[in-house]
């Protein structure tokens, strides 16, 4: 009995998650759904938002929950994983939907490289997040910088 249970929950769950589009805590979703936004200028907004929603994958939408942080006008995400489905996604299509609050912005990623501008994202999580990273550890992560969609 307790077996027919245990299964009878996990269908139900799976129906219940597969139904929702976006990621429901850390479980991956498909295409978000919101409030189209132009791309903002500044993200002063965004400062107090502890979780926000990032769609890759554009040809088959997967979107995760993550954090993220604004330093001056960009806004950043970050992965202690390289290897994150969304991180790989982002290698091969760099275009990104952002969901904030209910409200979603297209655009860009671009992968950050320069190691001032990782110090001073890294620091900027490390504040918000209240973490800490010490210099010498060798995380593996990424961190992208996301940008406005050109046309």
């Amino acid at each position: 009995m307790r077996t027919f249970s245990l299964t009878a929950c996990f269908f139900v769950c799976a129906f219940a998650t597969s139904a929702c589009s976006g990621p429901i805590g850390p479980i991956a979703g498909g295409a978000l759904e919101g409030n189209q936004k132009a791309w903002p200028q500044e993200w002063v907004f965004a400062e107090d938002c502890e979780n926000v929603l990032l769609q890759t994958n554009s040809a088959d939408p997967y979107s995760v929950t993550l954090w993220g942080v604004s330093v001056g006008k960009n806004f950043y995400v970050a992965s202690s994983d390289q290897a994150a489905a969304w991180a790989t996604n982002l290698a091969s299509d760099p275009a990104v939907v952002l969901g904030i609050e209910g409200n979603l912005y297209t655009g860009l990623a671009e992968r950050v490289t320069d190691p001032v501008e990782i110090g001073e994202v890294l620091e900027k999580y490390s504040l918000k997040y209240d973490f800490y990273l010490d210099e010498g550890d060798d995380a593996g992560g990424v961190i992208y910088r996301l940008n406005t969609k050109t046309e």
